[in-house]
């Protein structure tokens, strides 16, 4: 039987895999050995290959097929291919999302040493050893590794011991821990809800769950879960942010136990991620929480996956493959028979259209949970706010922060923006110091021990703060603008008093940190919470009464056709952070008062700027009305290679008669050396097939566009 496998050699040329002879009754997804230019590599089966009539080469023979099952199911390897198909990238560039890095036999049953007392009354010398017979006396044998965490002794003690015969080690292949069935505890659910979960359950349609701020929609992913898990399958619950894990974690183990429960996000270290991959491949989980790439993780019959908050453009992975979890997820539950469920208060267009067409199910839950009223909002307009050197903290903004200090509630104060300033100004020549990677503005940090540091936020390039202008020489530099470290100051020096915790990616670079802002805002040791987006999604905080964007023009502006749909979603999703159980309000300051996306966010209305936008991009030509494919070229003569393949294109285009509009320019945050092409239209992807982009990055509905 011949075999195409996908080998983990990185070799070019090979990522479409290589054919084997091998036996018959193997599955596709087993994880094989086979010989690759002299040396034997991983490799993963996936299809039966042809038989040709005449072979150019010599078959060579898969060596060996490792582990008692295959590393990936049908459904998971039939993802894999329609994700090199539909992303145009080689099937082993899809693979990489789907298993750790090589070497696979990590992902195999692993060996542990393991100690057992032998001679208990046998005399020791010095404490340490007496340590290692008392622990072993009470447990009898023990992983060596715990046995050392828990005494604190050296190999050598134990080596020691085991030379005297007293203890003995023994090699004990891992095997699938005997964890009970998860005893599910539903949660009780509002009549709104069990109409809304009852519906869920009757259709097998993909689910948009629609529901406002505060509905209560993880009460109808609990109860989901709960079905799919007594039925005897598997869940994901994906969310847009590893730190949201820690958000939501604690109550799915209260839900099925927490042995039952796994958390999957990129920040693992190597030998977790492994030993947790192992916990799922082998059945010992019920319930995955993460990130995108949770996604992919090794569970064996799926029944349910869950995208939260499925507008967030963090769904998209911005390396190859450039894949969508969304569309990604659609897929893997199509072949596996599985529920895929949606839920937002402010959907992306691409599933409001799909569920205004019917593609997808439509369910409502248009209230808030047990009835709580939406919070009051207020539009303060900064160009007639007299903020003074508060800036941007405006006279009505801090009488409500004073007043939620009296009352002794909390605060949630939106600012997109990290750092001490926006820019570094000359006052003479009334240029912004720019970053030379990227051309824009650097961003001004104050870093430990008070020192001032430029920051390129789109490529990480740091500089210490010049002496002199860079353009003209003068030394009459100035902080423009604000960041969430100067609001910081400001906020401290108003309310000296206020127990103020800063949320950005400065301060939270590990889930840990996140579980500790949370509990300290819940035990009430945090009167005012100012931070970037990561205190507007999802955040159940029941005493935070006030909720304020201290600047809700940022990112407006933008060239960008989704620069209005990313504003309104953040301002809606910030009023949900006030008001939870008790009335509150919601401040939007903004220069620009009168926007749409501020008058609909503010009026609490998702479904008109929905059906508004949606109609906007049907007139324009562009998602989801079109699709987008962007081709991003970088490195030498860029412009020239840009302008080149762009009217190749278009050429390719016209002579097949395909109704496409192709433009290529320099990305805005590219400084120059990184260049788009954009091809719009209703198939794109056919110019595709009859053109040459290997000199291109392949960018299949793409998010970023500028």
């Amino acid at each position: 039987m011949r075999w195409t496998v996908l080998t983990a050699s990185k070799s070019s040329g090979i990522g479409e895999g290589l054919t084997y002879e091998g036996d018959a009754d193997v599955s596709p997804g087993s994880y094989v050995r086979i010989p690759l230019r002299r040396r034997m590599v991983d490799g993963i089966l996936l299809a039966r290959a042809q038989q040709q009539e005449k072979e150019a080469f010599a078959i060579l023979k898969i060596e060996s097929v490792l582990g008692n099952r295959p590393l990936l199911t049908e459904p998971q390897m039939k993802t894999l291919e329609w994700m090199a198909s539909y992303y145009r990238c080689s099937l082993r560039q899809a693979l990489q999302a789907w298993l750790p890095s090589p070497p696979w036999t990590t992902l195999l049953p692993q060996k542990t040493l393991h100690v057992t007392l032998l001679k208990p009354e046998e005399p020791v010398r010095g404490t340490r050893q007496r340590d290692v017979l008392d622990l072993l006396s009470s447990k009898g044998s023990m992983p060596l590794a715990v046995l050392q965490e828990e005494t604190g002794v050296s190999r050598a003690v134990i080596n020691g011991l085991t030379k005297r015969g007293i203890i003995e080690m023994t090699e004990i292949a891992e095997s699938a821990q005997e964890i009970p069935p998860p005893v599910v505890s539903p949660p009780a659910l509002t009549p709104a809800q069990v109409l809304v979960h009852a519906e869920m359950r009757g259709d097998r349609r993909p689910t948009l769950l629609f529901g406002v701020t505060g509905s209560g929609k993880t009460e109808v992913y609990a109860a989901l879960i709960a079905d799919c898990v007594r039925e005897g399958k598997q869940a994901i619950l994906l969310v847009p942010e590893i730190l949201l894990t820690e958000h939501c974690i604690h109550r799915f183990q209260r839900l099925l136990g927490e042995e039952h429960v796994a958390v999957w996000h990129s920040r693992l270290t190597g030998a977790r991620r492994r030993a947790t991959w192992r916990r799922i491949h082998n059945g010992e989980v019920s319930l995955v929480i993460g990130s995108r790439s949770a996604l992919f993780t090794p569970l064996q019959n799926l029944g349910l996956v869950i995208l939260d908050e499925e507008h967030e453009w963090t769904y998209k992975n911005e390396q190859t493959p450039r894949y969508h979890a969304r569309e990604t997820a659609e897929t893997l539950c199509r072949h596996a028979g599985a529920k895929l469920v949606l839920g937002s208060a402010t959907p992306s267009l691409e599933t409001w259209a799909r569920a205004k067409e019917g593609r997808y199910h439509l369910v409502r839950l248009p209230e808030r949970y047990l009835s709580q009223p939406f919070p009051a909002v207020r539009i303060v307009d900064l160009a007639q706010a007299q903020c003074g050197s508060l800036y941007p903290l405006s006279p009505s903004l801090l009488a409500a922060i004073e007043e939620r200090l009296q009352k002794k509630e909390q605060s949630i104060l939106f600012l997109n923006h990290r750092g001490i300033a926006s820019a570094l100004l000359c006052l003479d020549c009334r240029r912004r110091v720019v970053s030379p990677d990227s051309r824009l503005p650097f961003t001004v940090h104050r870093i430990p021990g008070n020192e001032l540091r430029l920051v390129d936020h789109t490529t990480g390039l740091t500089l210490p703060v010049p002496t002199a202008c860079p353009a003209c020489g003068s030394v009459r530099l100035h902080c423009i603008g604000a960041g969430t470290q100067k609001v910081e100051t400001l906020l401290k020096q108003r309310f000296p008093e206020a127990r103020l915790l800063r949320a950005d990616s400065d301060t939270l670079q590990h889930p840990e940190q996140m579980r500790q802002l949370l509990a300290s805002m819940r035990e009430r040791r945090a009167d005012i919470l100012l931070g970037t987006q990561s205190v507007v999604k999802g955040l159940d905080l029941p005493q935070v009464t006030l909720a304020a964007v201290l600047l809700a023009d940022i990112g407006l502006s933008l060239p960008h056709f989704r620069a209005g749909e990313r504003i309104f979603q953040l301002l809606s999703q910030l009023t949900g952070r006030s008001g939870r159980s008790k009335p509150g309000e919601v401040i939007i300051q903004t220069y620009r008062p009168d926007a749409p996306e501020v008058l609909l966010a503010a009026g609490h209305n998702a479904e008109k700027f929905l059906d508004d936008e949606l109609a906007l991009r049907i007139h324009a030509g562009y998602p989801p009305a079109a699709k987008l494919i962007r081709l991003l070229l970088r490195g030498s003569n860029v412009q020239q290679r840009a302008t080149v393949l762009a009217s190749n294109l278009k050429q390719t285009a016209e002579s097949q008669h395909l109704p496409l509009t192709i433009s290529s320019a320099a990305t805005i945050f590219g400084g120059g050396k990184l260049w788009h092409i954009l091809i719009r239209g209703a198939q794109p992807e056919a110019l595709l097939q009859q053109a040459d982009v290997q000199d291109a990055v392949v960018d299949v509905d793409p998010i970023e566009c500028v």
